[in-house]
Protein backbone atom coordinates (compact mmCIF):
# COMPACT_ATOMS: atom_id res chain seq x y z
CA UNK A 1 0.00 0.00 0.00
CA UNK A 2 2.65 2.74 0.89
CA UNK A 3 4.66 2.52 -2.44
CA UNK A 4 1.92 3.61 -4.54
CA UNK A 5 -0.48 4.96 -2.15
CA UNK A 6 0.78 8.91 -2.22
CA UNK A 7 1.01 9.31 -5.88
CA UNK A 8 -2.44 7.27 -6.37
CA UNK A 9 -3.89 9.66 -3.78
CA UNK A 10 -2.89 12.89 -5.82
CA UNK A 11 -4.31 11.74 -9.24
CA UNK A 12 -7.69 10.61 -7.56
CA UNK A 13 -8.30 14.13 -6.12
CA UNK A 14 -8.00 15.66 -8.99
CA UNK A 15 -9.58 13.32 -11.04
CA UNK A 16 -13.12 13.30 -8.55
CA UNK A 17 -12.97 17.39 -9.52
CA UNK A 18 -14.41 16.62 -12.82
CA UNK A 19 -17.39 14.57 -13.86
CA UNK A 20 -15.18 14.17 -17.30
CA UNK A 21 -13.12 11.45 -18.34
CA UNK A 22 -15.23 8.23 -17.14
CA UNK A 23 -12.99 4.96 -17.60
CA UNK A 24 -14.98 2.12 -18.59
CA UNK A 25 -11.85 -0.22 -17.73
CA UNK A 26 -11.70 1.23 -14.58
CA UNK A 27 -14.78 -0.03 -13.64
CA UNK A 28 -14.53 -3.47 -15.32
CA UNK A 29 -11.45 -3.54 -13.55
CA UNK A 30 -12.84 -2.61 -10.32
CA UNK A 31 -15.87 -5.40 -10.40
CA UNK A 32 -13.12 -8.26 -11.21
CA UNK A 33 -10.71 -7.13 -8.81
CA UNK A 34 -13.01 -6.36 -5.93
CA UNK A 35 -10.58 -7.04 -3.07
CA UNK A 36 -7.74 -4.72 -4.19
CA UNK A 37 -8.60 -1.29 -2.67
CA UNK A 38 -7.20 0.64 -5.55
CA UNK A 39 -9.54 -0.69 -8.19
CA UNK A 40 -12.21 -0.08 -5.35
CA UNK A 41 -11.46 3.62 -5.07
CA UNK A 42 -11.26 3.93 -9.24
CA UNK A 43 -14.73 1.77 -9.44
CA UNK A 44 -16.24 4.12 -6.96
CA UNK A 45 -14.84 7.33 -8.76
CA UNK A 46 -16.52 6.24 -12.17
CA UNK A 47 -19.65 5.67 -10.66
CA UNK A 48 -19.44 8.56 -8.77
CA UNK A 49 -18.97 10.45 -12.15
CA UNK A 50 -21.97 8.81 -14.01
CA UNK A 51 -24.38 9.50 -10.78
CA UNK A 52 -23.67 12.93 -10.59
CA UNK A 53 -24.95 13.89 -14.04
CA UNK A 54 -28.06 11.94 -14.13
CA UNK A 55 -28.61 13.12 -10.44
CA UNK A 56 -28.09 16.93 -11.37
CA UNK A 57 -30.51 16.70 -14.22
CA UNK A 58 -33.43 14.66 -12.10
CA UNK A 59 -33.26 17.41 -9.15
CA UNK A 60 -32.54 20.65 -11.05
CA UNK A 61 -34.63 23.54 -9.02
CA UNK A 62 -34.57 20.86 -5.36
CA UNK A 63 -32.21 22.20 -2.71
CA UNK A 64 -29.10 21.49 -2.23
CA UNK A 65 -28.84 18.58 0.01
CA UNK A 66 -31.58 16.47 -2.32
CA UNK A 67 -28.86 16.47 -4.71
CA UNK A 68 -26.21 15.38 -2.38
CA UNK A 69 -28.73 12.98 -0.79
CA UNK A 70 -29.34 11.23 -4.51
CA UNK A 71 -25.97 11.09 -5.33
CA UNK A 72 -24.81 9.33 -1.85
CA UNK A 73 -28.20 6.79 -2.80
CA UNK A 74 -27.19 6.43 -6.60
CA UNK A 75 -23.32 5.79 -6.09
CA UNK A 76 -24.58 3.13 -2.71
CA UNK A 77 -26.84 1.35 -5.44
CA UNK A 78 -24.22 1.59 -8.05
CA UNK A 79 -21.95 0.37 -6.16
CA UNK A 80 -23.83 -2.80 -4.88
CA UNK A 81 -25.21 -3.76 -8.08
CA UNK A 82 -21.37 -3.62 -9.53
CA UNK A 83 -19.96 -5.56 -7.06
CA UNK A 84 -22.52 -8.03 -5.88
CA UNK A 85 -22.35 -10.37 -7.76
CA UNK A 86 -18.98 -10.34 -9.75
CA UNK A 87 -20.09 -13.26 -12.11
CA UNK A 88 -23.57 -11.70 -12.94
CA UNK A 89 -24.88 -9.68 -15.82
CA UNK A 90 -22.14 -7.38 -16.30
CA UNK A 91 -19.16 -9.80 -16.80
CA UNK A 92 -21.22 -12.36 -18.34
CA UNK A 93 -21.86 -9.22 -21.06
CA UNK A 94 -17.93 -8.45 -20.80
CA UNK A 95 -15.49 -11.09 -19.87
CA UNK A 96 -12.91 -9.85 -21.50
CA UNK A 97 -11.44 -6.19 -20.83
CA UNK A 98 -13.53 -3.81 -22.75
CA UNK A 99 -10.24 -2.18 -24.64
CA UNK A 100 -11.74 -0.60 -27.73
CA UNK A 101 -13.59 1.77 -28.27
CA UNK A 102 -16.96 -0.36 -28.76
CA UNK A 103 -16.82 -2.57 -26.25
CA UNK A 104 -16.09 0.78 -23.60
CA UNK A 105 -18.96 2.66 -24.86
CA UNK A 106 -21.33 -0.70 -24.25
CA UNK A 107 -20.12 -0.64 -20.71
CA UNK A 108 -20.28 2.58 -20.03
CA UNK A 109 -24.06 2.95 -21.58
CA UNK A 110 -25.07 0.01 -19.81
CA UNK A 111 -23.88 1.64 -15.94
CA UNK A 112 -25.19 4.42 -16.98
CA UNK A 113 -28.80 2.76 -17.49
CA UNK A 114 -28.74 1.22 -14.41
CA UNK A 115 -27.68 4.58 -12.78
CA UNK A 116 -30.24 6.42 -14.54
CA UNK A 117 -32.82 3.75 -13.52
CA UNK A 118 -31.74 3.55 -9.91
CA UNK A 119 -31.39 7.86 -9.75
CA UNK A 120 -35.39 7.69 -10.82
CA UNK A 121 -36.22 5.06 -8.32
CA UNK A 122 -33.96 5.69 -5.36
CA UNK A 123 -35.92 6.96 -2.39
CA UNK A 124 -39.06 9.10 -3.35
CA UNK A 125 -39.41 10.98 -0.21
CA UNK A 126 -35.76 12.71 0.04
CA UNK A 127 -37.45 15.83 -0.75
CA UNK A 128 -39.31 16.13 2.10
CA UNK A 129 -36.39 15.85 4.85
CA UNK A 130 -34.80 18.56 6.51
CA UNK A 131 -31.18 18.71 5.63
CA UNK A 132 -29.23 17.07 8.70
CA UNK A 133 -26.55 18.30 11.19
CA UNK A 134 -23.68 16.93 8.75
CA UNK A 135 -25.70 18.79 6.18
CA UNK A 136 -26.15 22.20 7.98
CA UNK A 137 -22.67 21.95 8.15
CA UNK A 138 -21.23 21.31 4.69
CA UNK A 139 -21.35 23.48 1.66
CA UNK A 140 -25.73 22.81 1.54
CA UNK A 141 -26.23 25.99 2.64
CA UNK A 142 -24.79 27.73 -0.04
CA UNK A 143 -28.28 29.62 -0.85
CA UNK A 144 -27.09 29.91 -4.78
CA UNK A 145 -29.77 29.18 -7.35
CA UNK A 146 -30.38 25.20 -8.38
CA UNK A 147 -30.57 26.35 -11.83
CA UNK A 148 -27.11 28.01 -12.63
CA UNK A 149 -25.52 24.16 -11.64
CA UNK A 150 -27.96 23.03 -14.55
CA UNK A 151 -25.63 20.37 -16.41
CA UNK A 152 -28.33 20.14 -18.98
CA UNK A 153 -27.64 23.69 -19.88
CA UNK A 154 -23.96 23.50 -19.49
CA UNK A 155 -24.25 20.98 -21.81
CA UNK A 156 -21.44 17.68 -19.98
CA UNK A 157 -20.11 15.61 -22.53
CA UNK A 158 -20.03 11.88 -21.84
CA UNK A 159 -18.51 9.49 -23.31
CA UNK A 160 -20.84 8.89 -26.19
CA UNK A 161 -20.25 12.72 -27.28
CA UNK A 162 -16.99 12.90 -27.99
CA UNK A 163 -17.35 15.49 -30.50
CA UNK A 164 -18.85 18.55 -28.93
CA UNK A 165 -16.43 21.41 -29.06
CA UNK A 166 -16.51 24.13 -26.95
CA UNK A 167 -14.76 27.45 -27.44
CA UNK A 168 -11.52 27.51 -24.58
CA UNK A 169 -13.58 29.85 -22.33
CA UNK A 170 -16.74 27.84 -22.48
CA UNK A 171 -14.85 24.91 -21.55
CA UNK A 172 -13.18 26.75 -18.35
CA UNK A 173 -16.82 28.34 -17.30
CA UNK A 174 -18.14 24.81 -17.43
CA UNK A 175 -15.53 23.10 -15.89
CA UNK A 176 -15.08 25.87 -13.13
CA UNK A 177 -19.21 25.22 -12.43
CA UNK A 178 -18.91 21.84 -12.07
CA UNK A 179 -16.16 21.96 -10.02
CA UNK A 180 -18.36 24.09 -7.39
CA UNK A 181 -20.91 21.87 -7.85
CA UNK A 182 -19.52 19.25 -7.08
CA UNK A 183 -18.30 21.13 -3.57
CA UNK A 184 -21.38 22.38 -2.94
CA UNK A 185 -23.00 18.69 -2.33
CA UNK A 186 -19.67 17.18 -0.68
CA UNK A 187 -18.87 15.08 -3.52
CA UNK A 188 -15.65 14.25 -1.27
CA UNK A 189 -17.51 13.15 1.42
CA UNK A 190 -19.97 11.10 -0.28
CA UNK A 191 -17.04 9.34 -2.21
CA UNK A 192 -14.78 8.49 1.24
CA UNK A 193 -18.22 7.41 3.09
CA UNK A 194 -18.60 4.86 0.10
CA UNK A 195 -15.09 3.64 0.42
CA UNK A 196 -15.29 3.06 3.58
CA UNK A 197 -18.55 1.13 3.61
CA UNK A 198 -16.09 -1.06 0.93
CA UNK A 199 -13.66 -1.79 3.12
CA UNK A 200 -11.38 0.53 1.89
CA UNK A 201 -8.31 0.65 4.51
CA UNK A 202 -8.19 3.33 6.62
CA UNK A 203 -5.04 4.12 5.11
CA UNK A 204 -6.06 5.12 2.15
CA UNK A 205 -9.09 7.24 3.85
CA UNK A 206 -6.67 8.74 5.55
CA UNK A 207 -4.28 9.74 2.77
CA UNK A 208 -6.85 11.39 0.63
CA UNK A 209 -8.24 13.98 3.00
CA UNK A 210 -4.83 14.65 4.31
CA UNK A 211 -4.17 15.66 0.45
CA UNK A 212 -7.30 17.41 0.13
CA UNK A 213 -6.02 19.47 3.58
CA UNK A 214 -2.95 20.15 1.91
CA UNK A 215 -4.04 21.37 -1.46
CA UNK A 216 -6.44 23.35 0.43
CA UNK A 217 -3.67 24.84 2.77
CA UNK A 218 -1.35 25.24 0.34
CA UNK A 219 -2.67 26.25 -2.75
CA UNK A 220 -5.73 27.97 -1.32
CA UNK A 221 -8.13 29.82 -4.40
CA UNK A 222 -7.18 32.93 -4.78
CA UNK A 223 -9.01 35.63 -6.60
CA UNK A 224 -7.60 39.37 -6.69
CA UNK A 225 -5.26 38.47 -4.15
CA UNK A 226 -7.93 36.96 -1.63
CA UNK A 227 -7.16 33.29 -0.30
CA UNK A 228 -10.58 31.60 -0.13
CA UNK A 229 -11.92 28.29 1.42
CA UNK A 230 -14.59 26.55 -0.57
CA UNK A 231 -17.33 28.04 1.67
CA UNK A 232 -15.76 31.75 0.91
CA UNK A 233 -15.97 31.14 -2.61
CA UNK A 234 -19.70 30.62 -2.32
CA UNK A 235 -20.27 33.93 -0.65
CA UNK A 236 -18.09 35.49 -3.29
CA UNK A 237 -20.53 33.70 -6.12
CA UNK A 238 -23.32 35.07 -4.43
CA UNK A 239 -21.88 38.84 -4.49
CA UNK A 240 -21.11 38.24 -8.06
CA UNK A 241 -24.49 37.01 -9.34
CA UNK A 242 -25.68 40.36 -8.79
CA UNK A 243 -23.27 41.64 -11.56
CA UNK A 244 -22.64 40.92 -15.67
CA UNK A 245 -19.60 39.33 -15.76
CA UNK A 246 -20.15 36.76 -12.97
CA UNK A 247 -19.03 33.94 -15.29
CA UNK A 248 -15.59 35.07 -14.97
CA UNK A 249 -15.44 33.72 -11.35
CA UNK A 250 -15.78 30.04 -12.51
CA UNK A 251 -12.83 30.78 -14.91
CA UNK A 252 -11.07 31.43 -11.76
CA UNK A 253 -11.99 28.03 -10.27
CA UNK A 254 -10.90 26.43 -13.45
CA UNK A 255 -7.45 28.22 -13.42
CA UNK A 256 -7.20 27.19 -9.85
CA UNK A 257 -7.69 23.37 -10.77
CA UNK A 258 -5.31 23.85 -13.23
CA UNK A 259 -2.41 25.14 -11.05
CA UNK A 260 -3.31 23.14 -8.27
CA UNK A 261 -2.59 20.14 -10.16
CA UNK A 262 -0.08 21.13 -12.37
CA UNK A 263 1.95 21.83 -8.81
CA UNK A 264 1.13 18.83 -6.87
CA UNK A 265 1.49 16.50 -9.66
CA UNK A 266 4.72 17.39 -11.70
Amino acid sequence: MDRSLAQFVKSLYFELQTVEDVKPLEIWNGIREKLDPFETANLAKNLLKIAVPLVNEQCTGRPFHVHARKTRQALTALMTWCRGDPEGMLIAEFPDPPTGDDGQKALYRAVRDAARGMVASGDTRVDERHPSEAERRGTHRAMLPDGLFDFREMRIVDNELPFIIFTEKEYRVIHGMAIVYLWIIDANEIYLDCLTRNGAPEQMIGAYREFAAKVQSESPLTIKGKAMSPRALLGRIREKLAEPDYMDIFEDVHRWFEQARNRFTS
